[in-house]
């Protein structure tokens, strides 16, 4: 019995071992902050998604409890030697190693890394991409298995049209058709705010040599009107406009990490962090924005 049950755990090993390998696997390399305060940041690579055929599939991120912790890295590849990219450049590669269990929710998919080389950074600590734990990090940058950096799109900080703005603002008021401010009288209470076009401002904003662009908008004080706390704002959102001029609502409570054919098909991808209440993650963007997958986590 011992043998078979060593033989099948062997087999199914090797199953996911190959499966892996042929697949094309993307990670992100975090700057992360300490659990506990005074803990310092370290760096690792968390594993968010594999190309399975056509499509791009996230691995599994949701744990609701410790047993999901200790039991969830078999689904996750045991090593990856990763190239690190940055708008369409090679940082440079390192090794990932998933450890046995994931210690705490917000470490799902994260990989230590192996190895005294050192590992790629852009730019200086800040509170950018510091999400929910608040904390001051360097930008995440995207891990490759395979050596696919390129963007044949050439996706680049954009200064938009006055008409794809119009256009932008337009769809940010279909999506939020009712919004509502804190009453200047009572603090605790809601009230209807009718805000002007201008109001709504381009916070960030990038385009492709395709046509296709992509934009942040945030609204001033503008809350959710069936948010009974008042005072909780709604997360920027994200929209794109494609080389017809029809607008897309992408999703709320994001940052732009990278764009990249990371799969090699001609394409580029769009990876976002995810930056939300209690929430982490990334979201990739793919085909034409037809189509997306989601790696999110909770911190508690």
């Amino acid at each position: 019995m011992f043998t078979r049950l060593m033989l099948a755990l062997l087999a199914l090993t090797f199953a996911v071992a190959t499966a892996f390998g042929q697949s094309t696997v993307l990670g992100i390399l975090e700057d992360v902050p300490g659990v506990y305060a005074g803990d310092p940041n370290f760096r690792g690579v968390r594993v968010v998604f594999q190309k399975n055929g056509i499509d791009w599939q996230a691995f599994p991120s949701a744990c609701p409890d410790q047993g999901c912790l200790e039991t969830l890295p078999a689904q996750f590849p045991r090593e990856v030697i990763w190239t690190i990219a940055f708008h369409g450049r090679n940082l440079g590669q390192i090794t990932g190693r998933t450890p046995k269990e994931f210690t705490f929710y917000s470490h799902v998919g994260l990989q230590e890394i192996k190895g005294s080389d050192p590992v790629p950074t852009v730019g200086k600590r800040s509170p950018e991409y510091g999400g929910f734990a608040d904390g001051v990090v360097y930008r995440p940058l995207v891990a490759n298995s395979r050596p696919f950096i390129k963007d044949p799109e050439s996706w680049e900080p954009a200064q938009l049209s006055a008409e794809f703005v119009r256009l932008l603002r337009q769809e940010f008021r279909r999506v939020y058709p009712k919004l509502c401010k804190t009453s200047k009288n009572d603090e605790t209470k809601l009230e209807p705010f009718l805000y002007r076009d201008e109001e709504v401002r381009v916070v960030k904003a990038y385009a492709s040599k395709r046509g296709w662009a992509i934009a942040e908008l945030h609204l001033e004080g503008a809350i959710d009107c069936g948010d009974l706390e008042a005072g909780s704002e709604i997360d920027d959102k994200w929209f794109t406009v494609d080389p017809q001029k029809s607008v897309q609502n992408l999703g709320e409570g994001m940052l732009l990490v990278d764009a990249g054919d990371y799969d090699n098909d001609g394409k580029s991808e769009l990876v976002f962090s995810i930056a939300r209440y209690n929430r982490g993650g990334y979201e990739l963007f793919y085909d034409d924005f037809k189509k997306h997958a989601t790696f999110e986590f909770q911190y508690h």
